[in-house]
């Protein structure tokens, strides 16, 4: 029995007839036509690069039959060749889902260099406030005036009451999927490192181990006077410094004060030999972090629910929470790594 296939360029019709059972054989046989010209093809990528060498200004399924879907949604996800913007219409009409997933599957499972940037929106699903956001704001009070060295010096309470407050939202959060996908995606060397502007330490406690804090850990605790380190809790219990008697801090970037030296190199290097960089729950607002994804000649993906201004710069973008995006792509990157 005869399926067909109806692709439809503007203004001509090419019909692709496949013989035989649907998927039965490894082969099937395909034979494409146009007006009386009959050409033999053996696999659906011979048949796609034939269709669109015939057909340069780029040609679309129309019309798939229902038998052909699944065979089609396979070969797109795991065997497709051919340009990005080509293979994206297709995606586009064949596959139920976004087709900038199926992309940035696609890329990932064949970069060999994957480097993840991510901010507050990866960290949110941990029910740890975005403290950026108005609605994550501590007391109703702006961060950008509390969390300052100005504070530091001159409203220690505030300061250290805001701090406190932050380690005591991470007692109870725990990493939560997406966390745990990054680390594995890293453990079967699919991720290379992490560039990350959260300070909670969740990566770290997902398992991933290439992990550049840009922003510091609040987890680490400093006198801020003579630089000596000090147990957390000395900090939860309001003790100065041991040594000078000097007030605490956690080892957090504050605003104004400059990037940790050896995290921004390790992460700019590894951001500049990446294939594709994947940037995850960030409003890309806060400089110089924002400017790392555009200081890789790979290919760049942006993943956040609220999109900036700038995500049109991207290779594709993912509408989405971060624990869902990265679920979404961790079940794409089981079926085409498994096949490349």
């Amino acid at each position: 029995m005869t399926t067909e296939i109806w692709l439809v360029t503007e203004g001509e019709h090419t019909k692709a007839t496949v013989y035989g059972p649907v998927g039965m054989p490894d082969f099937p046989e395909f034979v494409w036509k146009q007006d009386d010209e009959r050409v033999h093809i053996d696999g659906w990528n011979e048949l796609y690069q034939l269709l669109c060498t015939k057909n340069p200004v780029g040609l679309t399924p129309a019309y798939v039959d229902e038998r052909l879907v699944e065979v089609l949604k396979h070969w797109l996800l795991t065997e497709a060749e051919g340009e990005d913007s080509e293979l994206r219409m297709w995606i586009d009409q064949i596959v139920d889902t976004d087709p900038d997933e199926v992309m940035a599957a696609r890329w990932i499972c064949r970069a060999r260099h994957v480097m993840v940037v991510t901010g507050a929106g990866m960290s949110t699903e941990s029910n740890l406030p975005d403290f950026r956001s108005k609605d994550g704001w501590w007391r109703n009070i702006d961060p950008v005036t509390v969390a300052t060295v100005e504070a530091l010096e001159k409203q220690y309470e505030l300061f250290h009451a805001f701090y406190q407050a932050r380690l005591e939202a991470l007692y109870e959060a725990e990493p939560h999927q997406g966390h745990n996908i990054l680390a594995k995606w890293e453990e079967v060397g699919v991720v290379s490192g992490i560039a990350t502007q959260n300070v909670d330490g969740l990566h770290t406690a997902a398992g991933s181990e290439q992990v550049h804090e840009l922003h510091g850990s609040i987890h680490s605790i400093r006198c801020y006077s003579c630089g000596q380190e000090a147990e957390l809790h000395a900090f939860h219990e309001g003790r100065g410094c041991d040594s000078c008697d000097g007030k605490l801090r956690p080892g957090v970037v504050l605003f104004g004060e400059m990037l940790p030296q050896k995290a921004w190199d390790e992460a700019l290097k590894q951001i500049e030999q990446a294939d594709v960089v994947l940037v995850i729950g960030t409003s890309l607002e806060v400089y110089p972090a924002n400017q790392l994804p555009w200081m890789t000649r790979g290919r760049t993906v942006y993943m956040n629910m609220e999109l900036n201004a700038d995500a049109s710069a991207f290779d594709a973008v993912i509408t989405g929470k971060a624990k869902e995006v990265l679920t979404k792509l961790d079940k794409k990157l089981e079926l085409y790594c498994a096949n490349n």
